[in-house]
């Protein structure tokens, strides 16, 4: 007997529709140390282990001119430099028995310190920790060591030119001389002394210029904030000198640079002016570099990669500044098609400012950046240190509860009227490295061109 008719197995399952993301994060709580240091703690009996991370209100930017890569330097060292308490060797072979884990890092805008332990051994990680925020003592043997490794990375910085075209994309972009564009040279490096690390971690390494981010697997937080206040209430506040950072001059008109290297590949940078941070035009913006350049399914990658096969990696996407940011698309592809690839490029920033979008494309560009959104907090450590992080670069307090809310109000017209204010493919930069000689089309045709030497 039949049960089933052969037709009715190509009726489409009656699936429920599904609601919308219900993103409600928890907060956590948020406490002021006498001193001024800011705390978000959480608490979070998963696993047996306390994750810290301290962001430390500075970065690469406020290096002086005549030394940059002081700041990177000195973060390097905190840990790997010793302590006024523990020597080098005596922290990794502690931390390694332990496995326990202190790092530290400068990024442009921030410096950060992180620390991870087993429940078991909080006291003896959380000591060794504030020991480096605190009292780094900067060994003769790890700084020289340290400075090695960094004129070596400076030498071989040109190695990846993928990576070059970015760097040196944002560094024209801005100017070599303004703090968004500029980059560690030997002559800079080799310019900073133990002293000059000495006095950069004294003037910025203040209880009151730190944010700690503190979740894990603790009795309650009464509990924490006594260890806390143990380790870092003698830690002494005071006033943080910052350099004034001069304001951003981005030059009108259409720029263009090559950088001339026989590579099988050529490698394309396209930036245009982007928004300062806080701008509430970030949400259109997001959703519209997520339709231009931001997976698979993105018009860059749909055309130039997928319909024309003229490039394996391409993608676009914003950057926020305290000054003006970018939005930068990028495209490695065959010199004897770079002309195809780039022409597509400007084509489809072209594009998105003349028509109003799909409505099922941004609905799915939406999508991507809510789903990539709450999958960025695995754990309640990532999500505490979201919160923090967010305080630090001057956001509203509830800017996570209601970034979800905010990309979903996106709608096509947002989309357009955003795409007009802030693309000008007309006037955008063009920064390409590769070999000329195979270039299918002069370079020229695309606007005037500026030959710079790779150094």
């Amino acid at each position: 007997m039949t049960l089933f008719s052969a037709a009715s197995f190509a009726l489409p399952p009656a699936l429920p529709k599904l609601a919308g993301v219900d993103f409600k994060p928890p907060q956590g709580s948020r406490v002021v140390l006498p001193n001024g240091m800011i705390v978000y703690l959480m608490k979070d009996n998963t696993l047996p282990v306390v994750h810290m991370t301290a962001f430390i209100r500075t970065g690469k930017l406020n290096d002086p001119v005549e030394k940059i890569g002081l700041g990177e330097m000195t973060a390097g060292l905190l840990k790997d430099g010793g302590t006024l308490k523990y020597k080098p060797e005596e922290i990794d072979k502690t931390l390694e028995f332990l496995a326990a884990s202190v790092e530290t890092s400068m990024g442009i805008e921030e410096a950060r310190a992180n620390m991870t332990t087993l429940k078991k051994d909080l006291d003896a990680v959380l000591d060794i920790y504030a020991d480096v925020l605190m009292n780094p003592a900067f060994a003769t043997d790890k700084v020289k060591l340290k400075r090695d490794e960094t004129l070596e990375l400076i030498r071989r910085r040109n190695d990846d030119p993928g990576r070059a075209v970015v760097r040196e994309a944002l560094r024209a972009f801005y100017g070599p001389a303004h703090p968004y564009g500029w980059r560690s040279e030997e002559a800079t490096v080799n310019a900073v002394t133990i002293e000059d690390m000495k006095a950069y971690h004294a003037n910025y390494y203040k209880p009151n210029n730190v944010i700690l981010a503190v979740a894990g697997d603790f009795a309650s937080e009464e509990e924490m904030l006594a260890k806390l206040k143990a380790k870092f209430g003698a830690w002494p506040r005071g006033e943080v000198k910052f350099p004034v950072i001069p304001p951003v001059e981005i030059k009108a008109g259409r720029q263009i640079f090559h950088v001339e290297k026989d590579s099988s590949q050529a490698y394309i940078v396209m930036l245009q002016k982007g928004i300062k941070r806080h701008d509430p035009v970030e949400y259109p913006l997001s959703v519209t570099t997520e339709m231009l350049g931001g997976g698979l399914s993105s018009r860059l990658a749909a055309e130039i990669r997928s319909r024309k096969g003229l490039a394996y990696t391409v993608y676009a996407y914003s950057a926020k500044k305290p000054d003006y940011g970018y939005t930068l698309a990028y495209c490695g592809t065959k010199p004897e098609t770079y002309s195809q690839a780039l022409s597509e490029m400007l084509r489809q920033f072209k594009l998105i400012t003349e028509e109003a979008a799909p409505a099922e494309e941004v609905t799915r560009a939406r999508d991507s950046i809510v789903n990539s959104f709450v999958f960025r907090f695995p754990t309640p450590f990532e999500l505490l240190s979201e919160r923090a992080s967010f305080e630090y670069y001057g956001y509203k307090a509830d800017y996570l509860d209601n970034y979800v809310e905010n990309i979903a109000r996106t709608d096509p017209a947002a989309v357009l009227a955003a795409s007009r204010r802030l693309f000008k493919p007309d006037e955008a930069m063009l920064f390409v490295i590769g070999n000329s000689k195979k270039f299918d089309k002069p370079l020229s045709e695309f606007g005037p061109v500026t030959e710079l030497k790779e150094d």
